[in-house]
């Protein structure tokens, strides 16, 4: 083994006369990168950053109906590719250029890394299929090519790198669709290389895009320190504080992009809670007569995605589930912790029917143990007309209240 410029590595076994394996290493494993060389060509190529096939045959315009029904015809990408050619969703020139993308996509962050290299020759051996071939020196030269772009940030960054979206980020005309997509897959709380591995995007883009949402203030490295400023509690009459959060059903939900709807919005507490849980029971119970009635229903804990899978997720609402589990939307929309609060024996009935729903579960507390939760009634404009904070912790809006509020929209 030898510790080379990355990219040097990979010109010389490129030199070599026969079928070379060639095998990189680096501090942070999400690197490893395996080549297979033969007569100055890579034939071969796999790196944990490198999209699926199927994701780059699609963003190449191949139908995804067909690329499924190939698929199930045969196992190998070679075999794909040359169904895709024999019926005419690509040329072969095409597939050579979707292939010299891919080599360059897994050298790109290489390029300026040094890293562990083993090579292993097999004298005779028949190389892959041609469909898989891109020129090394080629491949090597434009991945430095696009490398010379970047900066000391992005050059710094990793595949195994979190950042944390930040939910009160204003959705900036200056985000273009691919920085768009980063933010929300921080949002679910990918890493870089889930991120590259996902979202398609060439590494220079990608890690460009993570630092314009970082100078923007929309995206921070997952260690980094954030002061807690938990603003004033807000009331009637004031425009309901925006804010993007992922949705435990897939997706995001912007309060922005609502507007023009009135919505419930329920700031709860952890996903098992055994007081905010019987009263979401309810709430699924009226869902259906409100949304009749035009209002939408959006509700936010303080549990991770996965945690409320094991959680709400139960219930099944048919409404919003968010995870702010880092209370970010808490502190803005003025929300506060209370001993008193928690303790409060009237909380006692409405606790037994949650730990019969939850069981032991609902003892998981997620942070959120002696949070008081939270309601707003928002009118279409945006703006608070209801702002009700829990003083205990079931002491939720009176669904009277809410459906009266809500007759007014009929």
């Amino acid at each position: 083994m030898l510790i080379v410029p990355a990219l040097q590595a990979v010109t010389q076994a490129a030199e070599q006369g026969e079928p070379t394996l060639l095998k990189l290493s680096f501090s942070d494993p999400k690197l490893a990168t395996v080549l297979q060389l033969f007569e100055g060509h890579v034939m071969g190529v796999r790196s944990q950053i490198l999209p699926a096939w199927s994701a780059a045959l699609i963003q190449h315009g191949v139908p995804p109906v067909a690329l499924t029904e190939i698929q199930q015809r045969t196992s190998t990408s070679s075999g794909v590719l040359s169904q895709l050619i024999e019926r005419g969703y690509l040329s072969q020139e095409e597939v050579h250029e979707l292939y010299h993308e891919r080599v360059v996509s897994a050298l790109l962050p290489l390029a300026w890394r040094t890293g562990t290299a083993s090579s292993t020759q097999f004298p005779g051996a028949t190389p892959p299929d041609g469909l898989h071939r891109s020129n090394a020196q080629e491949s090597v030269q434009a991945a430095q090519h696009f490398a010379a772009g970047l900066g000391e940030a992005e050059r710094a960054l990793l595949p195994s790198d979190g950042f944390v979206a930040s939910p009160l980020a204003s959705n900036s005309p200056d985000w273009t669709e691919s920085s768009q997509r980063v933010y929300h897959a921080a949002l679910r709380g990918l890493t870089l290389g889930e991120m590259a591995e996902r979202l398609g995007q060439r590494w220079d883009v990608l890690t460009q895009n993570v630092m314009q949402l970082v100078r923007a203030g929309a995206l921070r490295r997952e260690d980094a320190a954030v002061p807690k400023l938990v603003a004033p509690r807000l009331v009637a009459g004031q425009l309901a504080p925006d804010f993007c959060l992922p949705d435990l059903s897939g997706g995001e939900t912007r309060l922005s992009e609502l507007r023009g709807q009135p919505v419930w919005l329920v700031f709860n507490r952890q996903s098992t809670c055994a007081m905010c849980n019987p009263h979401n029971a309810q709430i699924i119970a009226v869902h259906e007569q409100l949304k009749q009635r035009g209002v939408r229903i959006v509700t936010i804990w303080g549990s991770t995605l996965a945690d409320l899978s094991v959680g709400i997720g139960h219930l099944q609402p048919p409404y919003p589930v968010l995870a702010d589990p880092r209370d970010e939307t808490y502190d803005r929309y003025g929300l506060r912790m209370s001993l008193a609060g928690t303790l409060d024996v009237r909380n006692l009935p409405t606790m037994v029917q949650g730990f019969k729903m939850m069981g032991t579960k609902a003892l998981k507390s997620d942070g959120e143990l002696l949070r008081m939760p939270a309601e707003f009634l928002v009118g279409s404009d945006g703006r608070v007309e209801v702002a009700h904070y829990n003083s205990y912790g079931t002491d939720w809006l009176p669904m009277e209240h809410v459906l009266n509020w809500s007759s007014q929209r009929d």
